[in-house]
């Protein structure tokens, strides 16, 4: 998809099943399962949506996934599914691994940077030798320091490799990394969860990662469980709604297993996602 001056291109890593109850928070199944059919065992199929963003001299890939070092448990827990994956997406349209210069994580959670590395024999090495991997501060130190309700998402072995070789480079707030692409920080999901916006010629993509999962979530009280700080998220997306209305933004929507793209609309006080395709997304 041609973005201003940037190629946009979707890079899928397959996709994951979490339970519903977690994901919809207070919403009663009986609402969010009209959005969200689950599968026997409460579980709702969720996308791996990551973007490849091309400048005329940069590439940057936000998130990488879940990748391939979960242990036979968590694959069959999650039911991760490799339809797909982020090599043979980057493969298709001629970017190796090695044209990565930058990798944007927005939060440290398993589902997000586990396509950071990858394993060679024995040893855990970077996915994207020649990437600069870029977090904010206070993930990394959470990360580092879980405590008993993150420490079963926080896996070192998805950044660690990188700190051994020098390859990260922490955010400490809002930051633009390539002119027209900024890191925006919004907190909720996790206290250093950060957004991606890209802008170029007027046209402005906001990447939501899990501040806004899915369509499903787009009402404002539609919040995840796993959020650590559920209030912090509502007053983000109370900040961030208005300005996406009022600017036609296009929303990229990391989870959601079907169209990762919509546009917010306002009626009669609640807010409403139209899903635009893809291929159509360009006006």
């Amino acid at each position: 998809m041609k973005w201003g001056q940037f190629e946009l291109h979707l890079i899928s890593d397959g996709s994951l099943w979490l339970d519903g109850g977690a994901m919809f928070g207070v919403v009663p199944k009986m609402l969010w399962e009209k959005k969200s059919p689950p599968d026997e065992r409460n579980r709702i199929r969720l996308g791996l949506n990551c973007l490849l963003i091309q400048t005329a001299e940069k590439n940057l890939l936000i998130d990488t996934g879940c990748g391939f070092n979960n242990t036979e448990k968590e694959i069959e827990i999650y039911n991760i599914e490799h339809d797909t994956d982020i090599l043979r997406e980057l493969q298709r349209i001629d970017v190796p691994p090695e044209k990565i210069d930058f990798v944007i994580n927005t939060h440290y959670h398993f589902d997000h940077c586990g396509g950071n590395t990858r394993l060679e024999g024995d040893e855990f090495v970077p996915t994207f030798p020649n990437a600069t991997y870029l977090v904010s501060r206070q993930e990394y130190e959470d990360a580092n320091h879980p405590n008993e309700r993150t420490v079963a998402t926080y896996f070192p072995h998805n950044w660690k490799p990188l700190e051994q070789r020098g390859l990260l480079q922490f955010v400490e707030e809002d930051q633009e990394i390539v002119p027209g692409v900024t890191l925006v920080q919004t907190p909720g999901h996790t206290a250093g969860h950060q957004s991606v916006k890209v802008e170029s010629e007027g046209k402005i993509l906001f990447y939501m990662a899990d501040l806004c999962p899915t369509a499903a979530h787009i009402s404002l009280p539609w919040i995840m469980a796993y959020d650590l700080f559920p209030l912090t998220t509502l007053e983000v997306r109370k900040r961030i709604y208005p300005q996406a209305v009022d600017e036609k933004w296009l929303l990229f929507l990391e989870h959601d297993p079907k169209l990762p793209l919509g546009r917010l609309s306002q009626e009669n006080g609640r807010y409403i996602l139209e899903a635009e395709p893809w291929q159509e997304a360009e006006g």
